[in-house]
């Protein structure tokens, strides 16, 4: 009898879902693939030895966490299949707040989903319009993304713990008028 392979051999439409996730915001946990892509342990085991993800324990909130991220054969297919030419970055000591991140892209529309901008493309773009900006010190923070609802830019933010009301409204100031967005969504 053939040994199951220990490896990927067709990407799935749930494989597809959490790597398209993970370009946008940088991060997910075991929960979130289980709950929103139906990936299990077996699977995301073969998309790591596959070379699509990368996984490592956390503690977050208390618990230990499994958090998966892109790797190399997993961009480089996002490149090649969805065109992406800026992936988010995520940071582990930042878990708890990119967890949330994720948790709000997850629980947006897909069509709004495929809207998602990062903040490492928000920056870009706005250095792009506004050159003059890093000659004056540079952006002092950012949104941590963008959709597109209806033809209205929203600004997404994720509260971290140490956020003060100043570093809140100076997010929403440049969403405002460096981003065009009408608003901003904290969650």
């Amino acid at each position: 009898m053939p040994r199951e392979s220990t490896k990927v051999k067709v990407l799935t439409g749930r494989d597809t879902s959490i790597l398209k996730q993970l370009s946008r915001t940088g991060l997910s946990n075991a929960q979130q693939a289980k709950g929103y892509c139906n990936l299990g342990r077996e699977r995301l085991g073969k998309l790591e030895k596959s070379g699509y993800i990368k996984t490592t324990k956390h503690i977050v909130r208390g618990k230990n966490t499994l958090i998966i991220q892109l790797d190399k054969v997993g961009k480089e297919w996002c490149r090649q299949e969805l065109g992406t030419t800026s992936f988010c970055v995520a940071q582990t000591n930042h878990l708890n707040h990119d967890l949330k991140l994720t948790e709000a892209y997850y629980n947006l529309p897909e069509s709004v989903q495929a809207t998602w901008r990062h903040e490492g493309e928000l920056i870009q773009d706005i250095y792009e319009k506004n050159p003059s900006l890093s000659e004056n010190g540079g952006l002092k923070t950012c949104t941590d993304a963008t959709v597109q609802v209806n033809e209205e830019t929203i600004a997404i933010e994720s509260v971290g713990s140490s956020y003060t009301n100043s570093i809140i409204e100076l997010k929403k100031e440049i969403a405002t008028q460096y981003l065009g967005c009408i608003r901003m969504e904290c969650v």
